[in-house]
């Protein structure tokens, strides 16, 4: 029988992983007198109620970037925060855009997970969105979430470390299967999505592992791969090592990708996505 609700996993002391169907996985943060969440996923299911399940706190909702697996139910809330640099990319999202996205997962995931493209809720409105950076911390009451920068899959990207339990969320910063997208939805080129802006971030998420015991992406598993496991250790060192060897040119690239981008660039825990033509600064 197909699963036909989010899978929910306490990872840590008052911290949830949610997993919307294989889409995406989406974090729940309850201190003593507030919650935070971190993205809001596709949209296939109720998330307020979800969320009024696990908590009864005031909740704030910030996202790691700005695309449509995580930014794509921002219409549930009257108010999210995000990087300034991806206000474009989550006022971009639409609902097609969303739909197309479940029906890939769900023929991905093989039917594993009761969900299609008719549960994608649509939203009369959009939430006003908040600007947050390097440096912001939300205090949840006994618990604190720092904010960091870590562009490059976007240019808006950020990071989360919940000080007191030593995890980091990153989003998609920083995956086995990292993706970077060249350009915007209006054609400009991305900032930081480039080879040299990806190792930036990989060397920082190196930095930042000193202060967490556990780094996180957004998508702890994909499709029918369920799973609420941690990233890799290694894994920000090997996305810095590919990057260098893309910057000096001793890469070897493979045929195949994803998301349109149709080339490659592997290492024993991840690979990076990319386009040819465009993935170093200036191309």
């Amino acid at each position: 029988m197909a699963i036909s609700h989010p899978i929910v996993a306490e990872i840590a002391r008052g911290v949830y992983c949610i997993n919307e169907f294989g889409m995406d996985s989406l974090f729940l943060i309850v201190g003593d007198s507030r919650a935070l969440l971190i993205d809001t996923g596709t949209a296939t299911f109720d998330l307020p109620a979800l969320i009024g399940c696990l908590t009864p706190l005031p909740v704030d909702v910030a996202l790691t970037h700005g695309h449509m697996d995580h930014a794509g139910g921002m219409g549930w809330f009257h108010r999210v925060h995000l990087h300034p640099a991806d206000f474009h990319l989550a006022r971009s999202i639409t609902l097609t855009m969303r739909r197309d996205y479940t029906r890939l997962i769900r023929r991905i995931a093989g039917g594993f997970f009761d969900v299609d493209a008719l549960n994608v809720r649509d939203f009369p409105r959009q939430p006003e969105l908040l600007p947050l950076g390097e440096g912001d911390c939300f205090d949840l009451g006994g618990v604190h979430v720092d904010v960091y920068e870590t562009p490059g899959h976007t240019p808006g990207g950020l990071s989360y470390l919940v000080r007191e339990q030593r995890l980091l969320i990153t989003g998609d910063a920083c995956n086995p299967n990292t993706l970077l997208f060249p350009f915007l939805p209006d054609g400009r080129r991305a900032p930081h999505a480039s080879a040299e802006g990806l190792m930036a971030t990989a060397r920082k998420l190196q930095r930042l592992s000193s202060l967490a015991d556990r780094i996180y992406n957004g998508h702890t598993g994909f499709a029918a791969d369920i799973s609420f496991l941690p990233i890799p250790a290694e894994l920000p060192r090997e996305i810095e090592g590919l990057c260098r060897q893309l910057i000096d040119g001793t890469a070897q690239w493979q045929e195949g990708g994803q998301m349109g981008l149709n080339t490659s660039v592997w290492a024993p825990h991840g690979r990076i996505c990319f386009d040819p033509q465009h993935y170093l600064e200036g191309q």
